[in-house]
């Protein structure tokens, strides 16, 4: 697999063209299904599944139908060139893009097609909203995680005025 994946990669410019072109495959849909299953109870597993692999499908359709300036069409999988990007990575935005809006659509329609097999009981911890919340109002303030989120994420942003 790794020599195949070595004759993949020299196909291309650079590495990180090939990490973008992965991630827009299986990150954007993947994330889709993560986001949908964490905060939306109603998502079944037959849905995130075909959800999953619907993005995934559509991240391989996108890029053969999509090139970027200075490719040939001849030199990797293409069906036809329905649309030329600046930059491969303009191509893997957009393809990341429709993947994840792919994967998204079709699991909230296929969840809301399919039976729910499991009930808010067996789904608390795991969907956000049946999860009870931690209550904090005794805690000295130190030890609370939003203010303390908030106190990082402040010097974080003044860290980044200072030294950027």
């Amino acid at each position: 697999m790794s020599i195949a994946c070595a004759y993949f990669a020299k196909q291309y410019n650079n590495a990180m063209d090939i990490i973008q072109l992965v991630f827009g495959f299986v990150n954007a849909p993947l994330f889709a299904t993560f986001l949908l299953g964490m905060f939306w109870a109603r998502c079944t597993g037959t849905g995130a599944f075909l959800g999953l692999f619907g993005g995934i499908g559509t991240s391989a359709i996108f890029h053969a139908l999509t090139i970027a300036v200075g490719n040939t069409p001849a030199s990797r999988w293409y069906l036809g060139v329905v649309k030329t990007f600046p930059s491969e990575m303009a191509q893997n935005f957009w393809l990341a893009s429709f993947a994840f809006l792919v994967c998204l659509t079709l699991t909230l329609g296929i969840s809301l097609a399919t039976a729910r097999t499991k009930t808010d009981e067996e789904l608390k911890g795991l969907v956000y909203s049946l999860t009870p919340k931690i209550k904090d109002e005794g805690t000295a303030w130190y030890l609370r995680p939003a203010v303390v989120g908030t106190v990082l994420l402040i010097a974080c942003v003044i860290l980044n005025l200072i030294f950027w």
